[in-house]
């Protein structure tokens, strides 16, 4: 969480429902942030606002279609200081590399309504999306209709096919799941583990065993502070 407060500054994106993660308003969540230090004199940029925290509690998306239920289907709370949708990351993180039914995952990714193949296809929704608040429920719903975040056919990973005993088939099991539009039967049944940070293994542990006390953290996502409730006591 430590580089997101710089991602924002720097203006490249807002915080997204999936969690820990800037969303882009041109690429989505698909872009890698890196540090690069230089003496080169430069101009600070500015945050920038496109309406995604108006837009996420309109979609819900990324949520519906987690497999694991990792993503929140609830409204924002105070986590670590910051105001924000925070996934469970246990679950996320256990599940993209024990997923035997297709190479890690990237669901949230592939079916969120700014993950758009073709940005200048799309760019009438967009601007819309950014410019028009009263149309951001309206593109949200018409995500799955238009059956953005399906499966494509006409693309394939290069591990749907494997070679065994010389012959090139198809793995049994491979993950082929399509867009749940029944609302999200995994995601409602979510208990959204909160891991505050002196619940986590301290910085210097070298690679040590620690068991999390899950049931413990499932507690604090249970009673985790609302944005209106930290206000309220910050005004008291």
């Amino acid at each position: 969480m430590l580089h997101i407060p710089l991602v924002l500054a720097a203006g490249l994106g807002e915080m997204s429902r999936i969690g820990e993660l800037l969303l882009n308003p041109f690429v989505g969540p698909r872009f890698k942030s890196v540090v690069l230090t230089t003496d080169m004199p430069l101009t600070p940029d500015v945050k920038i606002d496109f309406g995604l925290q108006d837009f996420c509690p309109k979609c819900t998306k990324c949520a519906r279609e987690c497999p694991c239920a990792a993503i929140p289907l609830g409204d924002k709370i105070m986590f670590n200081g910051y105001e924000t949708w925070n996934p469970d990351v246990e679950k996320c993180t256990k599940y993209r590399p024990g997923n035997l039914k297709g190479s890690a995952c990237g669901r949230c990714m592939k079916t969120g309504p700014y993950n758009i193949e073709g940005v200048m296809v799309e760019r009438l929704f967009l601007w819309s999306a950014i410019k028009l608040p009263f149309t951001r429920r309206f593109i949200a719903k018409l995500d799955d209709p238009v059956g953005n975040g399906s499966i494509n056919p006409t693309k394939k990973w290069w591990w749907d096919l494997e070679c065994k005993d010389g012959r090139t088939m198809h793995p049994i099991g491979t993950n082929a799941r399509t867009l749940d539009l029944n609302g999200g039967r995994v995601a409602q049944t979510q208990k959204v583990a909160l891991y505050e940070p002196d619940m986590l293994p301290p910085g210097d542990n070298q690679f040590v065993p620690v068991k999390l006390d899950r049931k413990e953290a499932i507690r604090h996502g249970e009673n985790a502070e609302t944005p209106a409730e930290a206000q309220a006591r910050i005004g008291r």
